[in-house]
């Protein structure tokens, strides 16, 4: 499921307008998450007809690169607390998924260091990935098989 819901974040990021604020220190995170990737053991790598996906870990986070097939970067997903999503997005998601379980935020960092944000909900057998917009709104980005 968890796969299912990185690739969806990674066809959302190749499609999303969503920019977030602070460019400048989105622009050191996405310098630090290419060094990592340098680094990357070639076991950590996985490929399929659609994107490349290099698995690592950045200070202690879970990180993933993805990569076009001809080796073009898309961007980085950085699993992060739900803490760390914009604000007022906790509150949204509350209200407007009373009951769902909020899973799996992560943080995508596309190629050219703008930052877009993505959670998993759960509830009853459904799953959604929703994108979460830089001023805390919450819209439903795809509906997840089970």
């Amino acid at each position: 499921m968890k796969k299912m819901f990185l690739a969806a974040t990674l066809l959302v990021a190749l499609t999303s307008a969503a920019f977030a604020d602070g460019k400048k220190s989105n622009e050191k995170m996405l310098n630090d998450l290419k060094t990592a990737l340098k680094t990357v053991d070639q076991s950590a790598w996985v490929t399929t007809d659609a994107y490349q996906k290099a698995s690592f870990t950045l200070n202690g986070k879970e990180a993933h690169a993805f990569l076009t097939p001809d080796g073009s970067l898309v961007g980085f997903a950085v699993a992060i607390e739900k803490s760390a999503l914009p604000e007022g997005a906790m509150k949204n998601l509350a209200k407007k998924y009373d009951g769902w379980q909020i899973i799996n935020p992560i943080m995508f960092i596309t190629e050219d260091g703008n930052i877009v944000y993505y959670v998993q909900a759960n509830k009853g057998g459904k799953s959604l990935a929703l994108h979460v917009s830089d001023k805390g709104k919450i819209s439903i980005y795809n509906r997840i098989p089970s």
